[in-house]
């Protein structure tokens, strides 16, 4: 039986409409989002999730926007085992989760991908923001490189040390607790990840202070879908910056990644950076 007819089963008519069509699935944990109409059914909605997505252990709804740099919206569990901790797998790489501290989204898993397939061995990585490892791990189970991984949720950085010795990466990747730019490597290094988009751009300054000369950039932010290209935008904005800060560039790579809200969509560039 399909999701939609089971639903019809517990919902009344006049709900059906608001019923939720999209959810995550993080190891065995199914996370929703519902209307605030849609919460007094909440139990029974969880209970169809459980049985009708296979694996899933834990149905949990999130029941507000994510507040401050650690990016984690409140959740309450509707249906299932009563925890919040899980481990998921993600292109051979392991993640032991506490969605209720951290955040982690499976909709990044290509990017993920995308990124550790450009490093190479010897390479020296910076990971400004760097969770729980969703970017870090696969580049140092991909490459002899080290990745400095920073993140200011020390929830975070206690599953990133974790998720370090489960994927057999120890030594490779350096958890750092605290702000990154306060951080600064023992050398310049080859690559950059600023994977939180709406803060990115404040710390293009000390990016630039801590990259190699010909490094690369991997700049995540928000664009707003208007008349012109917000891609084309977006790219002027960050190489307006980066001049002003001394560097010439190369945008190498673009892409909007995905819809986050209504007119508002998730982007990334991938900018090669010198001097001279």
């Amino acid at each position: 039986m399909e999701l939609r007819q089971m639903l019809e089963k517990v919902l009344p008519p006049s709900m059906l409409p608001y019923a939720p069509k999209r959810f995550e699935v993080v190891g065995d944990i199914c996370v929703l989002r519902l209307r605030e109409g849609l919460l007094p059914y909440a139990s029974r909605i969880g209970e169809v999730f459980l049985e009708a997505i296979p694996g899933v252990k834990v149905v949990a709804v999130r029941v507000g926007e994510a507040a401050g740099e650690e990016r984690v919206s409140p959740l309450i569990i509707i249906a299932g085992e009563q925890r919040t901790e899980t481990v998921h797998r993600e292109y051979g790489c392991l993640f032991k989760i506490d969605i209720s501290k951290v955040y982690f989204t499976t909709k990044l898993s290509f990017e993920h991908q995308r990124v550790a397939s450009q490093v190479k061995d010897g390479e020296v990585v910076l990971n400004m923001f760097s969770g729980v490892g969703g970017f870090s791990i696969p580049m140092a189970k991909r490459a002899n490189c080290i990745v400095y991984s920073v993140d200011i949720n020390p929830y975070a950085i206690k599953y990133l040390e974790e998720n370090a010795k489960l994927n057999r990466v120890e030594g490779k990747v350096i958890p750092v607790l605290g702000d990154a730019a306060s951080f600064t490597p023992p050398s310049p290094v080859d690559r950059i990840l600023m994977p939180l988009p709406l803060k990115a751009y404040d710390y293009l300054e000390h990016a630039v202070k801590t990259i190699k000369n010909g490094g690369t950039i991997h700049y995540y932010d928000v664009v707003v879908e208007k008349g012109e290209n917000p891609i084309e935008e977006l790219k002027r904005k960050v190489t307006g910056r980066l001049r002003e800060l001394g560097v010439n560039t190369d945008v190498v790579y673009s892409r909007r990644m995905r819809s986050i809200a209504p007119r508002r969509s998730l982007a990334v560039l991938d900018v090669k950076v010198r001097w001279g």
